[in-house]
């Protein structure tokens, strides 16, 4: 997860925060929070917790006798989670490597993963790892963004990055949108020996106060920054202000409203 589709420093963590978390992903933490069934006592690993965001609404209605260890590889992102939910006795932070937990076996009741598992290098090894450390009977659950075109927001800001670079387009959205196919998904859990697995196609709604504040998320809070970077570009300003018109025009500005295309998938180790 070094490669530059997996970088988030800087300053990636509070734009992603402030301009990403309430657009797309706060509406399928929410969703992601109703389907998740802690049992009193339970005890959640949540892998890649990015900032916080489904770490947050897990806490909402997590049992007071139960336990969340919410972990991410990425150092800044975790520190800004932990700065931004403060403390909490029920919660716990740690940097873990999906791939390698450094958790004895059968130790949770319920995995989560939010919009992780797409960046994931090797994901049968997660796979496996997330299976070994659960309990008999415990699920992993988790979500993934379905394909580009179901997410024409992201499509629409793709191409207009790509015209600023039309030798050596960015790749980056290829990573979080390029593993989505339900058949895939499905036969990755099975090959894990995971029992009850579920995939789910869910389409939910987002919305950024502006048009502006969306294309900042979308070019600055995220490694595709990292990318445009390498290309040369020490200003990302008229790509940011070209990618909001663009979006303005698709989908509105003050307040900017579009459809968002997830993947949700579940199963148990029996």
């Amino acid at each position: 997860m070094a490669g530059s589709d997996s970088k988030f420093v800087g300053s990636i963590p509070e734009i992603y925060d402030r301009c990403l978390v309430p657009f797309i992903f706060e509406p399928f933490a929410a969703d992601f929070a109703k389907r998740l069934d802690v049992p009193g006592g339970g005890s959640v690993l949540e892998l890649a917790c990015g900032t916080g965001v489904l770490t947050r609404a897990i806490l909402k209605s997590l049992p007071r006798d139960s336990r969340l260890v919410a972990t991410d590889l990425n150092p800044p992102m975790l520190e800004h989670a932990r700065r931004r939910l403060g403390a909490d006795p029920r919660l716990e932070w740690q940097v873990a490597d999906a791939m390698k937990l450094p958790f004895p076996d059968a130790s949770f009741d319920r995995i989560v993963c939010q919009f992780g598992v797409m960046f994931f290098p090797d994901k049968p090894a997660a796979l496996a790892e997330a299976r070994r450390v659960l309990k008999p009977g415990g699920m992993l659950a988790f979500n993934v963004w379905d394909s580009v075109e179901r997410n024409r927001y992201v499509e629409v800001s793709d191409a207009v990055v790509g015209s600023f670079f039309p030798s050596n387009p960015p790749p980056f959205f290829q990573v979080p949108f390029g593993y989505h196919d339900p058949a895939v998904l499905r036969s990755a859990m099975e090959r894990a020996r995971f029992a009850k697995v579920s995939v789910e196609q869910v389409v939910l709604e987002g919305t950024s106060p502006t048009a502006l504040d969306a294309a900042r998320g979308l070019v600055e809070g995220c490694p595709l920054i990292v990318q445009i970077q390498e290309r040369g570009v020490s200003d990302p300003g008229p790509i940011v202000t070209a990618v909001a018109a663009k979006l303005a025009e698709e989908y509105g500005d003050a307040p900017l409203r579009c459809k968002l295309a997830a993947v949700w998938i579940s199963g148990t180790r029996s």
